[in-house]
Formats: C-alpha cells, structure tokens, sequence
C-alpha cells in the first residue's frame, strides 16, 4: 500500500527533493539572505581608508621609534632588524 507522497510521507516538494530538500532550501535561502544583508550594511557604512589609518598612526610616529627602541633594548630584536625597521619607519 502506498501513501499519499510515497513510502515515507513525503509530498516531493521543491523539485522532488521532499521535506527534507524543503528545509535545505529554505535554510540556504536565510544564510544567503544574512549575508547580503552584512554585505549591504557594509557597503552604506563603509569607511574608505579606515585600516589604514590605524597602521599609519605608528608609521613615522615618534612612538614607533620608542617602540623599537623598546624591542632592541629588550633584546627582542637584533641591530640589523632594528636598522631595517628604523629605515622602514622614515627615521
């Protein structure tokens, strides 16, 4: 005997995939609605140059030079890699 939707009480839904498909579907369907929400409010709130100003707040600073002065005080650092990140600074 056969029931309505066959064997396990499935109607087929959305291209034959069933109830489970359904959920599939409809699961895939919100991530991507999420998604593009994110990515909108990104793209109204987006701030140009905003990662940059954060690294250039240390490039040419006097406190990046302390900072390095700091590391190859503390031996963290030898002088080849301070006279490098010195000249990388602008110093």
């Amino acid at each position: 005997m056969m029931w309505y939707g066959g064997p396990w009480g499935w109607s087929g839904g959305w291209f034959g995939l069933g109830g489970i498909g359904m959920m599939i579907i409809g699961f895939l369907g919100f991530v991507l609605l999420v998604v593009g929400i994110v990515y909108i409010l990104r793209w109204i709130f987006y701030v140009p140059g905003y990662g940059e100003r954060r690294y250039r707040k240390y490039v040419g600073s006097e406190e990046s030079l302390e900072i390095l002065k700091k590391r190859y005080a503390n031996g963290e650092i030898n002088r080849e890699e301070y006279e490098k990140m010195k000249k990388d600074l602008g110093f």
